[in-house]
């Protein structure tokens, strides 16, 4: 009995984690790993799912306060709506209209910790920082959670470190949050047109 539901039981409490590079941005790919974890199951997805709706207070953003967390903002969703509906997700203000909800989150480790985030989304990566200059780079943490839209509870998510270096120009940050939000979403399967 114990070998027949062993096999089950290891694969309800699969989490994958994995470690990626994205596209070269600007001569710095030496530091551009981003290592990701994912919870939930997205196989029966694109059957029952296509269109979403942003979750009601949609993102959280721990930035400092010199950042301008309203472009940060408008970058993330802006690529979050562009890959889903990329991949052939419907787009809708409605929530009553929606089959799931995306929130995100966003954060540098100066104004989170790991065990903050751990506290928060019930996950963990532990990227090392310790052989960068702390002047130069900071761990950066983003999450993007599908949620039900009847019950607000988690469906899937994906939590992601990567090295932030500091003092990027606007165009610089926004692909790379571009590439950032394209690699979390990576496995969200695409819909097949109807």
């Amino acid at each position: 009995m114990i070998k027949l539901t062993m096999p089950l039981l290891v694969a309800t409490l699969l989490v994958a984690c994995t470690t990626s590079e994205y596209p070269i941005s600007n001569g710095y790919n030496k530091v551009n790993q981003l290592t990701k974890v994912e919870t939930g199951d997205l196989t029966q997805f694109t059957l029952q799912k296509s269109t979403f709706a942003w979750y009601p207070g949609r993102g959280k953003t721990y930035l400092p306060e010199t950042s301008n967390k309203a472009l940060f903002t408008r970058y993330t969703e802006k690529a979050i709506t562009q890959i889903m509906q990329d991949k052939g997700y419907t787009f809708t203000s409605n929530i009553q209209q929606a089959d799931f909800l995306i929130g995100y989150g966003l954060a540098v480790e100066s104004e989170l910790s790991d065990e903050q985030i751990f506290n928060k989304v019930g996950s963990n990566l532990g990227l090392s920082m310790s052989h960068l200059d702390p002047d130069k780079f900071q761990k950066g943490s983003a999450l993007i959670a599908f949620y039900n839209q009847h019950t607000f509870q988690t469906e899937w998510q994906v939590l992601a470190q990567g090295i932030a270096k500091v003092g990027l120009s606007q165009q610089d940050r926004k692909e790379k949050i571009e590439a950032v939000m394209f690699s979390m979403l990576n496995h969200v399967p695409t819909r097949i047109a109807e």
